[in-house]
């Protein structure tokens, strides 16, 4: 009986989807698996889309534990919810969405000794991290076991993107042009990688972010800035993408990389798909 209970209330909480999704796709989304590397500005979000949508077995790795400079914009972050782990968050927030989702919490950072072991089964990555090497490793463990994963972006002052990977398309590191393609992770490869994000916090200046925070963040003395909207339009875009490549409709395709779903939140065309014209990105000025 408590069997068939579960099911109504799981038909009940998702009723609003069939219209839009066939109950066929609704089940493909309840048999689903997600793993969301990160439980911030892009991944809070993004788990909270999933749970909405019916998915019904979702990972979350993160180590960390809220402080007052997330609220300006992480979804899972309330005052109550200071110093707390951002994992248990998730776990309970999506509990109370859906009682029925199998919620998995990891309490660890992403390294390229455990990543394949922590990324494996399920159906797709979402690379929600800040780390620009932590972001390496994960696309790079995806791509040997054969999941699709999912790279965001969000850059000052309102821009940022969203752009999938399957073992068969181009290499992430190809695509964003990183000089770590297929080089060990020494340190000194680490620091080259990790001068991108500075590189980008430079260019962003021409877009309209503030000379002075760039120049701070840097020098090590101001964190990369984010502004709610920005953070939260990618989070829904990559959680978009994760459902795309689970319910598998023809005439809805994941946006798979080098072609990127690029966002500006002050252009009048505010997100657009683009192809490069090379056939990669800079991400220095992403």
């Amino acid at each position: 009986m408590a069997n068939s209970e579960n099911h109504y209330r799981y038909e009940e909480i998702f009723s609003r989807n069939i219209g839009v999704i066939s109950r066929e796709e609704q089940d493909r989304l309840k048999r689903g698996r997600v793993t969301v590397v990160g439980a911030g500005g892009v991944g809070g979000i993004a788990l909270i889309q999933l749970a909405r949508m019916g998915v019904g077995q979702i990972h979350v790795i993160e180590k960390d534990v809220f402080e007052a400079s997330n609220l300006n914009r992480q979804m899972l972050s309330f005052v109550s919810r200071l110093n707390k782990s951002k994992a248990e968050a998730a776990q309970e927030t999506l509990k109370d969405i859906n009682p029925e989702i199998e919620v998995r919490i990891t309490k660890q950072f992403i390294t390229e000794e455990n990543a394949k072991e922590l990324l494996k089964d399920t159906d797709v990555i979402i690379d929600a991290t800040d780390h620009l090497v932590a972001r390496v490793i994960i696309h790079r463990a995806a791509a040997k076991i054969g999941i699709p994963s999912i790279w965001i972006a969000v850059t000052p002052p309102f821009r940022g993107g969203v752009m999938s990977f399957t073992p068969a398309s181009s290499p992430y590191e190809i695509v964003l042009r990183h000089p770590s393609y297929k080089q060990p992770l020494t340190d000194e490869m680490k620091e080259k990688i990790n001068a991108l994000k500075d590189r980008r916090a430079l260019h962003s200046v021409q877009h309209g972010a503030d000379a002075k925070w760039a120049g701070a963040y840097v020098n090590r003395t101001s964190p990369w800035a984010v502004i709610a909207p920005v953070a939260n339009i990618v989070g829904l875009l990559a959680s978009f993408e994760a459902f795309k490549f689970i319910i598998q409709r023809e005439g809805l395709k994941p946006v798979i990389g080098p072609d990127l779903i690029r966002v500006n939140l002050a252009s009048r065309l505010m997100v657009e798909v683009q192809t490069p014209a090379e056939g990669s990105w800079d991400n220095t000025l992403l």
